[in-house]
């Protein structure tokens, strides 16, 4: 059987047939050019398929490493601002001492509280600190929320939440970033009961009437109301003669009244039970503020107890011991509130510890994803250019017979 090619089959054939040739050379150039064997699936599929699965695995180290770099910053700090609230509370406790001397009088005494008070506000700025991105480090879960403020009484108040923030830093892995306030600097041991006072979000007066912090002035008196509760609410103007501002103060447990219809002054001190609170401003009937028996006393809050006592005057029998027994009670709440802060600090630097940990891992990891990478993908450069030259050599060849055979016609012979 005679098989007839038309010169366009001809060239077709011979253009087809090197094409083919300068395809598989491109293709090996381009595999040297790049350093890799499997340049798309249908190259190697299962190749491929584990290729791209040990990408995504380390796409996902590179981010757990980033998480890494923004908790290791964010502990740094925070053991940073712990590091200074110990100093500064050294210092305090330096003065605190010092104002114990028996030949000062109230205005040096006063000097000392002025002192006091200048680092009680520098611990609160530290309690402030914030991490890289702005977020407070001691706010809890609020991280935009300043964590502590001062109250129109002056104290200062904590804003944050009792929460913890944990990135994570592995598949399965978590670690805490940061410690709120409430646990570092107000769940703390007092020395001897305590209470905290606040008002109602519900109350209706505007500007809003602020309690302060109070002291307790009986500890016998108090100890016996402990743990009990009380609220103050104030009643219509109409319920004392003549009309005014007036409130009846009740225990929480049990609904029993404490004191009724009491005429309301302005910053004057309200006493019962031991205690004593102040009320400022000017409170609308139905307003409500709660004073709650908590044997926990904040580092702060220790502070500026001892300021407040340090700045009244009198220098009695009685004034100097109650004095005295307000230093001993605020060393030893001082105290506690190191301690607090050394086993906040351990903590930290166990994360720390626990950063620098992952972060090895995750570079030997690393190691072994690249090096599974290189052998799946990567070129053996001497069977490339041994495949381009022989590649090559038939490509070259393909060329010069499609031109002798181009060339042949019988017209040659005539």
């Amino acid at each position: 059987m005679t098989i007839r090619l038309s010169t366009s089959q001809l060239y077709s054939r011979g253009l087809n047939s090197m094409l083919d040739v300068q395809k598989a050379v491109n293709k090996t150039q381009q595999q040297i050019s790049t350093n890799k064997r499997v340049l798309s699936p249908a190259d190697d599929p299962i190749a491929a398929a584990r290729i791209l699965q040990l990408k995504q695995e380390k796409a996902n180290t590179n981010q757990f490493n980033n998480s890494l770099s923004t908790l290791n910053n964010r502990l740094q700090r925070e053991e940073t601002a712990i590091a200074g609230i110990s100093d500064q509370i050294q210092k305090a406790q330096e003065l605190i001492l010092q104002s114990g001397n028996a030949a000062l009088n109230s205005d040096q005494r006063k000097f000392i509280s002025v002192e006091l008070q200048t680092l009680v506000d520098g611990i609160a700025q530290l309690m402030n600190s914030k991490d890289a991105s702005g977020e407070y480090l001691f706010a809890g879960n609020q991280g935009k929320t300043q964590p502590f403020a001062k109250a129109a009484d002056g104290r200062y108040a904590y804003q944050g939440d009792e929460g913890q923030r944990f990135i994570q830093v592995g598949p399965v892995t978590s670690i805490a970033a940061n410690d709120s306030g409430f646990a570092v600097f107000m769940d703390i041991p007092g020395v001897e009961p305590g209470f905290a006072v606040k008002a109602s979000q519900g109350n209706s007066a505007t500007p809003p009437a602020q309690i302060d912090g109070g002291v307790v002035r009986d500890a016998d008196m108090f100890a016996e109301f402990f743990p009990e509760s009380a609220v103050i609410k104030f009643n219509d103007v109409d319920d004392i003669s003549p009309p005014g501002l007036n409130f009846t103060i009740t225990q929480v447990s049990d609904g029993r009244v404490i004191s009724q219809n009491l005429p309301y002054v302005s910053g004057s001190n309200i006493e019962f039970n031991g205690i004593s609170v102040r009320i400022q401003g000017q409170p609308a009937p139905g307003d409500t503020f709660m004073v709650e028996s908590d044997n926990r006393k904040g580092l702060l809050a220790g502070l500026e107890d001892y300021i407040q006592v340090l700045q009244q005057p009198g220098n009695s029998t009685a004034d100097r011991e109650r004095r005295q027994q307000a230093l001993n009670n605020t060393i030893t709440n001082l105290d506690s509130a190191q301690s607090r802060l050394l086993d906040t600090r351990a903590a930290v630097g166990a994360r720390l510890n626990q950063v620098d940990s992952a972060q090895a891992n995750n570079a030997d990891f690393d190691l072994v994803i690249d090096a599974a990478l290189s052998e799946l993908e990567d070129l053996d450069y001497a069977k490339a250019i041994s495949q381009l030259t022989q590649e090559t050599f038939v490509l070259e060849a393909a060329q010069a017979s499609f031109s002798k055979i181009s060339g042949l016609s019988l017209f040659n012979y005539f």
